[in-house]
């Protein structure tokens, strides 16, 4: 069975600025959860982290939540990366 949000989703997604924004908004929390669980996952804070790419802690918190809607840059991103020993990969769907 079906969700009230999975309805709405698959109602709405066919129209062309809902989908931009929801494909956006889905990529931001994807982001988000991966920055947060690789941070968890080496017992970093994210001070720590901050610390090690350059920048504060508060922008590591705007980058962990997905409700925060700024997308970061490539080359943010390929910073926080580095800082995993990962390498950032972008990829056409």
């Amino acid at each position: 069975m079906k969700s009230d949000l999975d309805s709405h989703i698959e109602k709405h997604i066919k129209d062309k600025e809902f989908k931009i924004y929801f494909e956006k908004a889905e990529a931001k929390r994807r982001i988000a959860q991966e920055i947060a669980a690789l941070r968890s996952a080496k017992h970093l804070t994210q001070t720590q982290l901050a610390e090690e790419v350059g920048t504060r802690q508060q922008v590591i918190s705007r980058l962990e939540n997905p409700a925060d809607t700024r997308m970061p840059s490539f080359e943010f991103l390929d910073r926080i990366a580095k800082a995993f020993n990962k390498r950032l990969v972008v990829s056409l769907e």
